[in-house]
C-alpha cells in the first residue's frame, strides 16, 4: 500500500525547510495551495511536516487552519468569478458525488455551521465550497468556518501526530 500522498519535490521542500524559523509559513503556504488547488488531502502534509518537528505542531496547526480558511475564500471567489455553469462543465462528477448531496442538505439546513463541520471532518469540502458560491454566500464567512473547522482538525492532527508519532510514522 502507497501511503506516501506527497510528491517528492514537496517532501523535498519540508525536509530542507524543516531547520528554518518560517518553517510553520511554509507549510501553511501549501495548506493554501492545496486548498485553492483541491489538489490532494492537506492531512498528507500536515502529519509529515510534524512528524519532522513535533514541536511545532500549535504552530503548524494554528497557521494552516487560518491558510486553509484564507484558500477555501479565494476558491468561493474564483467559483464565482467563474460562474457555475463553467465550474460544472469542467467538473461534472461534482454533481453526482455524495459528498455534493450532504453538502447541499447540510447547508440549506444549517448553512455556515455546515461548512465548520465539513471543514473539521474527513469529508471532502470543495463540493460545499461549489455550492456555496453557486449560493452567494460570503466570502467572509466563508473564511472564518473554514479556518475554525480546519484550526480545530489539524490541531487535533497535529497534537495526535506529536504525542503518538509511531502510529503516523506511515506517513512521513
Amino acid at each position: 500500500m502507497n501511503t506516501h500522498l506527497v510528491p517528492d519535490w514537496l517532501r523535498g521542500l519540508l525536509i530542507r525547510s524543516v531547520a528554518h524559523r518560517y518553517y510553520s509559513l511554509v507549510v501553511a503556504v501549501i495548506a493554501f495551495v492545496t486548498t485553492i488547488t483541491f489538489s490532494f488531502p492537506f492531512v498528507a502534509v500536515l502529519i509529515p511536516a510534524v512528524l519532522l518537528s513535533p514541536r511545532r505542531w500549535r504552530s503548524l496547526g494554528l497557521l494552516c487552519g487560518v491558510a486553509s480558511g484564507c484558500g477555501a475564500a479565494a476558491l468561493v471567489e474564483i467559483f464565482q468569478f467563474l460562474g457555475g455553469e463553467l465550474v460544472l462543465a469542467r467538473y461534472p462528477e461534482l454533481q453526482t458525488m455524495e459528498g455534493w448531496q450532504l453538502a447541499s442538505e447540510w447547508l440549506q439546513r444549517w448553512g455556515l455551521l455546515a461548512i465548520l463541520i465539513i471543514a473539521g471532518s474527513p469529508m471532502p469540502q470543495t463540493p460545499a465550497l461549489l455550492f456555496c458560491a453557486l449560493a452567494n454566500v460570503s466570502s467572509l464567512g466563508i473564511l472564518v468556518a473554514v479556518a475554525v473547522g480546519k484550526t480545530a482538525k489539524y490541531l487535533f492532527m497535529g497534537w495526535a501526530t506529536a504525542r503518538f508519532p509511531a502510529r503516523f510514522v506511515g506517513y512521513n
